[in-house]
């Protein structure tokens, strides 16, 4: 297997290093149009005409023996401020989320010198992750790969000025956050599923109901679900802000819908102050409709009563299928994390020749990881799931979140993982997202690295206690590899990684060793 530089030698080779001023940007093969893409960049300052890019193709086309069509694309590299910025940010985004958030562009300096330096300006604990981290040489390799020039990346200690005002308005916010965390995510038992929802009033409802009878105090926001009986329009007066001529006060006539929303566990005082277009919508809205609905629960006269924000029909679970949780068969529809598209383009070692079986072009695949508290199923608690979809031999979607333990976390563990008690002290219980990681994997074969062993043990439990069967097939990239590469010193994840040119950043956080597991099954499978 060629190596980039081998490549770009045989390329200044053929062209009597005229264009050795031109870099290799990116590299991958399509399976599914048999197509090996290749893109070089150039200084903004250098001239390319048509004939030089003719010249350059088609010394890469002789280079290139694999019976596969080849698309070469040649583009001018600027170097702009905007530019490096955005990269810079979408590296640290990606790869080291923790120091990126801790940023804004006020603290990166950008100097368009040669070689281009970038200066970072961050208190002295992240100065400490980003240098232990390595996070410098890594990000000047990905600049590097997509601008035509040298960078020097340095780090500044400041020290943050602390805003007394901001403190506490964050401070409120995070208090208001776990609220609406109390109230909107209650445990997956005070839940059930509705189908075939429509919205009436106000916006989508994204969550789930739960039972009226779970409802012991205020919220400020809760979803509950039932069928609409006693339904009334009926008027109230408000006070007009200002009086009239003669000084007297005076009052409008504002409209008004009362309800009374039962499901199988009791009932509930609902009232509606609609807007003027909610106000025709209402109308749309009979007793006997079910509906599940979003708002305010205060306590009236003794009994809690809820004002109504949102409304949309849908379809209620059968009595008999009103369970404590609910069967795997009713998780249609994700409840609180969704998966997210893939975009990114794989980018294999240069001219690595990807042949697919057909077995992976034609199934379905959900390659996995997990971050743990410690070792033992039995007692340790899953933190953080990351997975991504191969469908048709491609990364369509992944699926990633932190999860809150019941208890904190090890010191020993976040030595590890990274994972704070901070960071999952305001995310989901495993027992909230299991049945949305149960639907990402339904139908497809569950891959993982060393998982037969470790993960796969994990994930059963969690399944279990929600009643819900991880069923599918399974296969484990670690035997894998150990049955198709022989002689390696050992098989843990980066050694084979490494062995088989696959990029591995950040080890020991789910969705980057995801993605590294992922490559290594394509080269393996």
């Amino acid at each position: 297997m060629a190596t980039k530089q081998e490549f770009l030698n045989f390329i200044n080779n053929k062209t009597c290093n005229k264009f050795s001023f031109i870099r290799l940007k990116q590299v991958f093969f399509d399976a599914t149009k048999n197509c090996c893409m290749i893109q070089f960049i150039y200084p903004s300052d250098k001239v390319l005409s048509e004939l030089d890019k003719s010249e350059i193709e088609n010394a890469v086309k002789e280079y290139i023996t694999a019976p596969c069509s080849v698309n070469v694309r040649i583009n001018k590299s600027f170097v702009e401020v905007p530019l490096i910025l955005e990269q810079t940010k979408n590296f640290l985004s990606k790869n080291n989320p923790i120091v990126a958030q801790a940023l804004s562009d006020e603290d990166y300096e950008i100097s368009l010198l040669f070689p281009v330096e970038i200066i970072i300006k961050m208190e002295q604990s992240l100065v400490d992750y980003f240098e232990k981290n390595d996070i410098a040489r890594r990000l000047e390799n990905d600049l590097k790969q997509n601008f035509c020039t040298e960078f020097d990346i340095k780090t500044k200690v400041v020290i943050k000025e602390i805003n007394s005002e901001q403190m506490l308005a964050d401070r409120l916010q995070a208090i208001r956050l776990k609220s609406d965390l109390d109230s909107l995510v209650a445990q997956s038992h005070d839940k059930y599923f509705v189908k075939n929802k429509k919205v009436i009033v106000g916006k989508e409802i994204s969550l789930s109901p739960r039972y009226i009878n779970t409802v012991k105090k205020e919220y400020d926001s809760c979803v509950l679900g039932g069928m609409i009986c006693f339904l009334a329009e009926k008027t109230f007066k408000r006070k007009k802000s200002k009086p009239n001529e003669q000084g007297e006060e005076e009052y409008i006539e504002k409209p008004r819908f009362t309800f009374q929303l039962k499901d199988e566990t009791g009932s509930m005082n609902c009232v509606v102050f609609p807007s003027k277009e909610a106000y025709h919508k209402m109308h749309l809205l009979s007793n006997g409709n079910t509906v599940v609905v979003e708002g305010k629960i205060q306590k009236w006269n003794g009994s809690f009563d809820m004002v109504v924000k949102k409304i949309s029909l849908c379809d209620l679970p059968d009595k008999n299928e009103v369970v404590t949780i609910a069967s795997q068969d009713e998780i249609v529809d994700y409840r609180y994390v969704r998966p997210q598209k893939y975009t990114s383009e794989r980018q294999t070692s240069l001219f690595f020749e990807r042949k697919l079986s057909e077995q992976v072009e034609r199934g379905k695949f959900v390659v996995y990881d997990l971050e743990t508290t410690g070792v033992d199923p039995a007692k340790d608690e899953i933190i953080e799931i990351g997975a991504l979809k191969i469908e048709n031999g491609e990364f369509s979607e992944f699926w990633t979140t932190l999860v809150k333990p019941s208890r904190p976390i090890p010191p020993d563990a976040t030595k590890v993982n990274r994972i704070t008690n901070d960071m999952v002290a305001h995310c989901y219980n495993i027992s909230q997202i299991i049945s949305d990681f149960y639907l990402f994997c339904k139908d497809c074969t569950i891959v993982g690295y060393n998982s037969n062993a470790f993960d796969n043990l994990f994930l059963q439990k969690a399944g279990n206690n929600s009643k819900i069967s991880f069923d599918n097939p399974v296969l484990d990239v670690f035997l894998m590899a150990k049955q198709k590469l022989k002689g390696l010193k050992n098989y843990k994840l980066g050694t084979v990684a490494k062995y088989l040119d696959v990029n591995l950043i950040d080890a020991h956080r789910a969705l980057n060793d995801v993605i590294a597991t992922a490559e290594v099954f394509l080269k393996l499978y």
